[in-house]
């Protein structure tokens, strides 16, 4: 299954609207601050579903990642010198990305796909196609990606 994040341009906050395949809005995020930390809340029908949340850390960025407010685990950007590395420290998942930071694929324990999820290059905001494997897995995941996006932008900061 495929989700589409679209960053929306001319927002005060980072504000991202999720389609599914046939291009129906399935989900709705958007990023708070507070003392320079990123809180993003996802939404779905009004309802909040999850959200994901920034540690202060001193080099490099960690999130804290909550579905129906239970705590599932965190994420923490690892220090590596050519791709970029994230530890997830629940369900034994890992993150890689390729050498420019487009490309991710999260993979179980097994070296398994869970999903893979790539940054448009050419768009006027932040836009991703997700391509989930299982669908249970659709909120972690969706999570997951925004997770990235907010740790990417937290450096650029």
């Amino acid at each position: 299954m495929k989700l589409y994040i679209k960053q929306k341009i001319f927002a005060l906050t980072d504000t991202f609207d999720i389609y599914d395949e046939y291009q129906n809005r399935k989900y709705y995020a958007k990023c708070d601050f507070t003392l320079m930390l990123h809180q993003l809340r996802v939404f779905q029908n009004g309802n909040q579903i999850g959200h994901v949340a920034q540690h202060l850390r001193l080099l490099e960025p960690a999130f804290s990642f909550y579905l129906n407010d239970q705590l599932i685990g965190k994420i923490i950007k690892e220090i590596s010198l050519f791709r970029p590395k994230y530890h997830l420290d629940f369900n034994d998942w890992r993150i890689e990305g390729d050498f420019f930071g487009l490309d991710y694929d999260v993979y179980d324990s097994r070296g398994n796909i869970i999903m893979s999820f790539s940054k448009e290059f050419f768009a006027f905001s932040d836009c991703y196609c997700l391509n989930i494997r299982d669908p249970k897995n659709e909120k972690l995941c969706l999570l997951i990606a925004l997770a990235v996006d907010l740790a990417v932008c937290s450096q650029k900061d």
